[in-house]
């Protein structure tokens, strides 16, 4: 469906969309449009605020809710005296042990 731009009057494509948006939403933030399989894509800016690229998807009262997911990374340099790379070969030489059994 092709649908005119308040804003530019230009024509766009909207992949997935069977109607044309309300206007009244305008002015409380991006619509995020849903392909024909389901996906959307979330804008960068939100992405890169929270530092994810992952996030919970939650139902409540009659709206969805995104919840970040933080990256295993973003634990890393918690602990100062932590040695990563000690935890990284003793996992690789439990697990070459296992596949020796």
């Amino acid at each position: 469906m092709k649908q005119k731009s308040a804003r530019s009057g230009k024509t766009r494509k909207h992949t997935g969309v069977n109607e044309p948006v309300a206007e009244y939403l305008s002015g409380t933030g991006p619509v995020i449009v849903m392909d024909a399989t389901g996906r959307m894509v979330l804008p960068k800016k939100i992405r890169d605020h929270y530092n994810a690229n992952r996030f919970e998807v939650r139902e409540t009262k009659g709206h969805i809710e995104l919840i970040p997911v933080k990256p295993l990374s973003s634990l890393l340099g918690i602990f100062p005296d932590l040695d990563i790379e000690a935890i990284y070969r003793d996992h690789d030489r439990e697990v070459a042990e296992e596949d020796a059994e």
